[in-house]
This record gives C-alpha cells, structure tokens and sequence, in this order.
C-alpha cells in the first residue's frame, strides 16, 4: 500500500524492521550499481540479518562468484530449515 505523501524510493524502509526471519545480504565490493553503503544500512534495519561481501566483485555475485556464492547460501538455507 502506497501512503500519501511518501517518496516511492522510501516505502521499503518501512517494513523492513519488522522482518522476523534471517536474512542474508551478499554484495560485491566494488557493485556500482547499489554500493555497499546500501548493504550496510539494510543490516542496520534489518533484524537477524547477515551481510557476505565478495572482495573484486561487482554487481552479479552469483555469477561473478559462483564457486563461493553456492556454498554461502546452500550453507544459509540449510542451517535455517
């Protein structure tokens, strides 16, 4: 839902401390396309949040680095089943 008023840009912040399951953020370091700036503040506003960070890696970490993405989230899925 839309409030009046409210950039479009900021609805997300909005419920994103209320998330009750864990969560894993995982970023390139040199991702131009959303800095890590943007990482490090969803794992202030998000509550059991984790962040991996791929050194010499842009924007597509699953591509980019697939031999240590899988592992990662195979690993993250498993521990929360």
């Amino acid at each position: 839902r839309i409030r009046k008023g409210m950039p479009l840009e900021e609805l997300w912040k909005e419920n994103l401390g209320g998330l009750t399951h864990n969560v894993l953020l995982i970023w390139g370091r040199e991702d131009r396309v959303i800095p890590l700036d943007m990482a490090n503040l969803l794992l202030k506003t998000i509550p059991n949040a984790a962040l991996h960070v791929f050194p010499n890696c842009g924007h597509w970490a699953q591509w980019e680095k697939s031999e240590e993405f899988n592992p990662i989230v195979t690993n993250f899925i498993k521990g929360y089943k």
